[in-house]
């Protein structure tokens, strides 16, 4: 007895340093494992920002195609209504598809400003098939593209990223273009290719 009660403040150290190695292992991969779930969740929250980004560029670039056709936009990139229509029925549930993922995963301020940037690329889209009529196509295209810098600024920071100068450069180029050609006795210069505009299909050979 007299030699166990000797062996044991050796014993209550062993033990002692067997828990505290387990601890902090424990906590080690605990952190690593946070570290890891955290790396997993931005990517996809980065690929969920700019999936639905290019959805809701797919549905305006679209909506822009018909506004030219209909005499709204000058723009020789013109699509017919018809054709249109089924073409923006199918961009719009794309979008409608990205949506949720941006619900999922997004932040608050995110989802907001997500929503902001669809609801005024919609608006160009009930101008452009006629169904908002007497609305300014300008003013529709400014809102778009404040709704779209608002967008890029907060999925910025929302993935931790800085915002480097100014963020006009997030703004929409067509925005500025029309903003110029309203302005009396200023030359507009040609606009610069638009990348929320698919090119124009091909010219069919002849038969």
């Amino acid at each position: 007895m007299t030699a166990f009660l000797q062996q044991l403040p050796a014993l209550v150290g062993v033990l002692l340093g067997a828990a505290a190695t387990y601890l902090s292992t424990s906590a080690a991969e605990r952190a690593r494992w946070r570290r890891a779930q955290a790396i997993r969740w931005d990517e996809k929250r980065l690929t969920a920002y700019t999936e639905y980004a290019y959805a809701v560029k797919k549905v305006i670039g679209i909506s822009v195609r018909i506004a030219a056709h209909q005499g709204i936009h000058p723009d020789s990139n013109k699509l017919p209504l018809d054709e249109g229509v089924d073409a923006l029925a199918a961009a719009e549930h794309e979008r409608t598809m990205r949506w949720e993922s941006v619900l999922m995963l997004a932040s608050e301020d995110a989802i907001t400003a997500a929503r902001a940037w669809h609801e005024s690329a919609y608006s160009l889209q009930l101008i452009a098939v006629g169904r908002i009529t007497g609305a300014a196509w300008p003013e529709a295209v400014e809102a778009t593209s404040q709704a779209r810098r608002k967008y890029y600024e907060v999925v910025r920071k929302d993935i931790g990223l800085a915002i480097r100068g100014s963020s006009q450069s997030y703004e929409w180029q067509l925005a500025r273009f029309i903003q110029i050609a309203r302005e009396p006795d200023t030359p507009v210069p040609p606009p610069a290719p638009n990348p929320e505009l698919p090119p124009p299909a091909p010219a069919p050979a002849p038969s």
